[in-house]
């Protein structure tokens, strides 16, 4: 029998057992439904499912379906999106029999799947600021076989954002990765926060994610994990460090010990810490 973790046992408590088929287990995973994505229109709702991994961390996931493109030119999609427990996107997963497309239902190349991965990873990315009906450039066309004729172009200004030959099917993950669910996944974390959600939280990669940890301590534990703490700082990221030096208690560094410790990390910080720093290190 599959071990239930200790937030997901208690998760299932508060939302109920009275549906036991949207409990799954995907091998040593335990996996329970928590929230929904619809697709690109209201055809297919997809489940998000809330998971406890085989190595005590938590994620999220959906098996997505969805339509692409409003013709009948691009096939379904069928693909495992991931998230972590501050809604930022992780990754993906092919299934099996199901290969992503592109233009006359060539299957993607190994290069089409890194850049993919690479602009869902994009929160920014230009695809936020366009309409479907900005993608298309009429001025310019393709051929395509499936259709025995010409369409338009993918426009100039986003051809580097997408996988080529792949413009829907881009726009439309990204939009599904990067839209409503991060914050609804945000919120769910943020309901069933934990000590075990924040050393997950802190221990990430993932700036936002590490920042989302930060803001749920407070000024005593600045204190108590120090340590801690400062391990984060050494790993050098510029956007969390700033987050640490601007939110630091002024008393931590009336210790003697604290203070040393901060000083022999000064040279792995960026300017922008640097410039916040010296006002404790040397008042």
């Amino acid at each position: 029998m599959v071990k239930i973790h200790g937030l997901v046992f208690t998760l299932l408590l508060l939302i109920g057992c009275n549906n036991p088929e949207v409990i799954h287990y995907v091998q040593d995973e335990t996996c329970r439904q928590v929230l929904e994505l619809p697709g690109k229109d209201s055809l297919f709702i997809n489940p998000v499912y809330f998971c406890s991994g085989s190595d005590g961390n938590y994620f999220y996931y959906s098996r997505l379906k969805t339509t692409v493109c409003n013709d009948t030119l691009c096939q379904l999609i069928h693909l495992k999106l991931f998230w972590d427990l501050a809604g930022n996107y992780s990754r993906f997963d092919t299934l099996a029999g199901t290969p992503l497309t592109k233009n006359d239902h060539h299957p993607f190349t190994t290069h089409d799947y890194e850049k993919l991965h690479t602009t869902l990873r994009h929160k920014n990315s230009i695809l936020g600021d366009k309409t479907e009906d900005e993608l298309l450039d009429d001025k310019q066309t393709r051929y395509s076989e499936k259709i025995d004729g010409v369409t338009g172009a993918t426009v100039r200004e986003i051809q580097s954002a997408v996988v080529d030959g792949a413009l829907y099917s881009t726009y439309t993950l990204w939009h599904l990765a990067n839209g409503d669910i991060n914050q609804q996944i945000r919120e769910f974390t943020l309901a069933h926060y934990d000590s075990v959600i924040e050393l997950q939280l802190l221990q990430s990669g993932h700036p936002e994610t590490i920042i989302m940890g930060l803001k749920n301590l407070d000024e005593r534990d600045y204190f108590d994990r120090f340590d801690q703490i400062l391990d984060i700082m050494k790993s050098g990221n510029p956007l969390v460090n700033f987050y640490i030096a601007k939110n630091l208690p002024a008393d931590i560094f009336t210790i003697k010990e604290n203070k040393k410790s901060i000083e022999e990390i000064l040279n792995l910080m960026d300017h922008n810490t640097r410039s916040v720093l010296p006002k404790y290190l040397n008042p």
